[in-house]
């Protein structure tokens, strides 16, 4: 990817979440890349939601399984820099999956990137581990344990931070004022929790 040089924004970070096994992993760090899909939507898929993740990280540790089952592979999530993303200029497209119906895959909040993201030190985070417990809600509930409290506003927080650090690269807002922004994403996907989640959290 081209780097706008005039702008590499360090602030509050808007995240983005990436689901793998430990056996992928494995093949992304030596890459230093996380590559596009070779079969299907040639993309990589991401979401703002962490659970749709480990869902998703689940779902590659039961495919090693399948495929080799003697080796080792737990699930994963890559943590991004969202707004990295937006300001090295990666292309990303909200996307919601009508294989099966209009609207049935918006609880995955995704959001498509359609380069391969190199390096990957650049944006990645964190690699966070995926409770065991969590895998073997997988295998006994599917993705109906991992579905968002929250209704989908991933397309609207591509749609808000696009615009911000558009602005912030013209020089038309401050780190601060993207800073501001970020805030409030993140005060809005709170409010929208319903109010037991809230107070789960709270206290975790």
């Amino acid at each position: 990817m081209n780097q706008n040089e005039q702008h590499v924004y360090d602030g509050s970070h808007w995240v983005l979440y990436h689901g793998t096994s430990t056996a992928r992993l494995k093949r992304i760090l030596g890459d230093g890349r996380l590559r596009r899909a070779t079969t299907g939507d040639q993309k990589i898929a991401l979401t703002t939601e962490r659970s749709v993740a480990e869902y998703f990280a689940c779902n590659a540790v039961f495919a090693d399984k399948h495929d080799h089952p003697d080796a080792e592979s737990s699930p994963v999530v890559l943590v991004l820099d969202g707004a990295g993303l937006l300001v090295l200029n990666y292309k990303l497209v909200p996307f919601s999956d009508p294989i099966w119906g209009d609207g049935e895959c918006e609880w995955e909040n995704e959001i498509e990137c359609w380069d391969d993201i190199e390096p990957l030190e650049e944006v990645l985070m964190a690699v966070e581990p995926v409770r065991t417990e969590r895998y073997q809600l997988f295998i006994v509930r599917g993705y109906g344990a991992f579905k968002p409290a929250t209704p989908p506003i991933a397309s609207f927080e591509l749609t808000v931070m696009a615009d911000t650090i558009g602005k912030l690269v013209e020089d038309e807002i401050t780190p601060a004022d993207a800073d501001g922004v970020v805030s409030a994403l993140a005060a809005l996907r709170s409010a929208l929790q319903p109010s037991r989640a809230r107070r789960a959290s709270s206290v975790t």
